[in-house]
């Protein structure tokens, strides 16, 4: 038996009841839901499979599946998943009924809570990375912060020092994105940089966790962006490393 993630450029993927296309949809997973494959392959594409939600056998197309990573990776792509379902795949807005007390939850896990997302002056997009590091569960020792910018420098400090932690800080030239590390960018035009961020740990940022690999990007998901939960896709070149288009400056390895 083997477990293979859901990865598809929409977002989910159908399974069927049968392994071919046609009237014979038994239901729809979303973006990095497990599946048991549970047969050889049939056909060109159809791999028989146990899903959740389903007690019957049923097939799912082997080009929206990928290889599973570590269970802490797999716990925290999903989390990030759950978030952005929560907030209606990013028409949830932060200010609005019942987003605002999402929002709120985020900075109660980092001992916040009297903030929500009506205080719309306050960027909450850490404490969504924060949220959902913790509800992943298993991260220990991660700076949970109200500031990107305490964590990537924690990372990068933990990779230069060689000490052990959940995230290894890299400069974007050392370190391809996997499913489950985190993609740091400037969020103005100041001058960070990976260097700077490893003697620094106060300075405007924001951080996106990967969920994707594709050929020419890696799809994230974030928080605050355009008042929602929301997804971002980062370039990569031809060796599988960021761009530093869109103020890229650094990654933040999951080490778990």
């Amino acid at each position: 038996m083997t477990f293979r993630a859901i990865d598809s450029k929409v977002y989910g993927a159908n399974v069927r009841s049968a392994p071919s296309f046609g009237d014979n949809i038994a239901g729809y997973l979303n973006q990095c839901d497990s599946v048991e494959i549970v047969g050889p392959k049939q056909g060109d594409r159809w791999m028989p499979c146990k899903a959740e939600g389903h007690t019957d056998e049923v097939f799912v197309s082997e080009n929206v599946l990928r290889n599973q990573v570590s269970e802490p990776k797999e716990r925290l792509v999903r989390e990030c998943v759950k978030q952005w379902l929560r907030f209606d795949k990013e028409a949830g807005k932060e200010h609005i009924s019942p987003y605002h007390n999402y929002v709120g939850e985020f900075w109660d896990s980092i001992n916040l809570g009297h903030l929500d997302g009506t205080d719309r002056d306050t960027p909450w997009s850490a404490a969504f990375i924060s949220f959902c590091v913790r509800a992943a569960g298993g991260y220990d020792g991660f700076r949970y912060a109200a500031a990107h910018s305490k964590y990537t420098h924690q990372a990068i400090r933990s990779k230069l020092d060689n000490e052990s932690g959940p995230f290894w800080g890299y400069k974007i030239s050392d370190h391809k994105p996997q499913i489950g590390d985190m993609v740091c960018r400037r969020r103005t035009s100041a001058n960070i940089t990976y260097d700077f961020a490893s003697t620094h740990d106060a300075f405007k940022s924001h951080c996106d966790i990967v969920i994707s690999i594709r050929d020419d990007h890696v799809s994230t998901i974030g928080g605050n962006i355009s008042h929602t939960v929301a997804r971002v896709n980062y370039p990569i070149d031809a060796s599988g490393h960021l761009s530093d288009s869109g103020r890229v400056y650094a990654v933040m390895k999951n080490m778990l």
